[in-house]
């Protein structure tokens, strides 16, 4: 009886012939795959088999119907102990007690995974007896008495779980500034302690998320035991107390998988940052001048250093790869690909200053303690880097200049004119036709040898640069000890210029005048000389 229905009703699911020809077949194919589809048995909302294939042209929805249909009507007799399977032609029969309720044939095993159909057979006995046993269960009072009790325990325990989080979150919270800041200031390194406030609130971030972490499994463990405390609902806490295990599981087989790549990442980093200290030390070796190596010197030793240490690290980012956690996932390498193209477009700048900065420190230009003028940017070098260079000026401030800029630059360096005898400082001065440039000469150089700073030899020279409308241009040459002194000692140089000419009455102004004056203006012989000249040493 149980099985003919099925196959009635399914005759009277069947698609009306006033259709069009092509809706009728499409509702037909659909009918007929729903019909055939694979059909859960279940007892007490607890699954016990699945069954995938006909029998006796029965579809697998008419065969569960059948069987859910036989067995309600044992348990309704009180039949229901004890559950088996015995091998038949067909497959394997399960029985309760004597009689048989349905079939488990070989084309309802999933062959794909691996099943066998006495391994289906055994899973079925044991899933049925348990669905039975909760039905005896459900029929007891005492039994569900006990549940309701224990649920209610749990929900009690889960409500002060909660308060004591929500409270401990809310301490730390109001507290976690007194509590963390002063430990904090202890460690100050540096400029550590400026990020204190970032640090707690980061800290204040993650106290909450742990908060919210230990509700939510709070929340999972109380539905996960309340459910498994009723018979209907036992399949449900089950299934959770399931995804539970495998998540846990399924992280700790990871963490398993991913110990030897990390062992070998280990191994290589510390290998790296063994050759990396290694270099450090030849590097300082050769700028301290302990070390000499042929085409390395003391100011490119650094620079040097931190090229091999870019590439050492590099290389070594290289063979970690492929052991680092998930680089074979389709996720790391979009990461990777997106890093690389972001790199790419924003390194074109980078690679400009980064090459411009080699030139400088390999060509030796430049030297932190040079005291150098480019462009018109004054002062001593302080840091020579990859992409910058730092300058501080005679006043103090600090100027960063970019390393291309300093490339297409024209660069005086008056340290290294030092190894040519002592940087040149020169100024300039007007003075009129008037008076005797033998004299002018030697007041320049007397201003000269009374500034100090400047050095006595090589002695100071006079050139005339250009003879004016109005006057002559004179300039004054000296070589200077310390370059990065340069600007005081040109200031001492210009007050000493004012007193020799204001000791010899000689005016410094240049004359400009409209019109020729009534007389004309020039030297006579017998003033060639006038003090503090020499005759014979106007060509010094």
């Amino acid at each position: 009886m149980f099985i003919l229905l099925p196959m009635a009703t399914f005759a009277r699911e069947a698609p009306s012939s006033e259709a069009k020809p092509a809706e009728k077949n499409t509702a037909a194919a659909k009918a007929v795959d729903a019909a055939f589809a694979p059909a859960t048995l279940k007892i007490q909302n607890r699954p016990i088999v699945t069954l995938r294939g006909t029998m006796l042209g029965y579809t697998p929805k008419q065969r569960v119907e059948a069987a859910e249909a036989r067995i309600q009507l044992l348990i309704e007799r009180g039949e229901t102990h004890p559950v088996s399977a015995v091998a038949r032609p067909e497959g394997m029969m399960v029985r309760i007690g004597e009689k048989g309720v349905f079939f488990v044939t070989p084309t309802d095993i999933n062959e794909l995974a691996g099943e066998g159909i006495d391994e289906v057979g055994n899973r079925t006995v044991q899933n049925l007896t348990q669905a039975l046993k909760e039905v005896d269960e459900a029929t007891h009072g005492e039994l569900l008495l006990r549940a309701i009790g224990l649920a209610v325990a749990a929900t009690v325990i889960l409500v002060l779980a909660l308060a004591v989080i929500r409270r401990v979150h809310r301490w730390l919270s109001a507290h976690l500034a007194d509590v963390v800041g002063p430990r904090l200031k202890t460690l100050a390194i540096g400029g550590f302690t400026q990020h204190i406030e970032g640090i707690i609130l980061f800290i204040r971030g993650v106290v909450g998320l742990t908060a919210w972490a230990l509700v939510t499994v709070s929340l999972y463990l109380w539905l996960t035991f309340s459910l498994t405390k009723f018979p209907y609902s036992r399949p449900w806490g089950e299934q959770l107390h399931h995804y539970m295990i495998d998540g846990i599981k399924a992280i700790l087989l990871t963490v398993v998988d991913f110990i030897p790549g990390l062992v070998i990442v280990a191994v290589i980093f510390l290998i790296t940052r063994f050759l990396a200290r290694l270099a450090r030390l030849f590097f300082d070796a050769i700028e301290s001048g302990h070390v000499t190596v042929p085409g390395l010197y003391a100011e490119t030793a650094q620079p040097t250093r931190r090229i091999v240490t870019v590439i050492l690290w590099l290389f070594s980012l290289v063979m970690m790869y492929p052991y680092l956690p998930g680089s074979d996932s389709n996720a790391f390498k979009g990461v990777s690909v997106f890093v690389g193209l972001l790199l790419s477009i924003g390194s074109a700048g980078t690679v400009n200053q980064a090459v411009s900065g080699l030139m400088l420190m390999y060509s030796r230009a430049l030297r932190v303690g040079d005291y150098v003028q480019i462009g018109e940017t004054v002062g001593t070098v302080v840091a020579l880097g990859m992409f910058s260079t730092r300058i501080r000026t005679p006043w103090g401030e600090i100027v960063s200049l970019p390393n291309a800029v300093i490339v297409g630059t024209t660069t005086k360096n008056f340290s290294r004119e030092e190894e040519t005898g002592g940087a040149l400082l020169t100024t300039t001065v007007t003075i009129g036709y008037n008076a005797p440039w033998r004299q002018v000469h030697a007041m320049l150089i007397e201003a000269a040898i009374r500034t100090k700073g400047l050095m006595k030899e090589p002695m100071p020279r006079v050139l005339q640069r250009s003879l004016s409308d109005y006057y002559v241009e004179y300039m004054l040459g000296a070589r200077i000890a310390e370059p990065q002194t340069r600007v005081a000692v040109l200031d001492v140089l210009h007050r000493n210029i004012q007193d020799v000419f204001n000791e010899y009455g000689v005016q410094i102004m240049s004359p400009h005048y409209m019109a020729d004056p009534a007389e004309k203006v020039w030297v006579p012989k017998e003033k060639w000389y006038e003090s503090p000249a020499k005759k014979g040493e106007e060509n010094r």
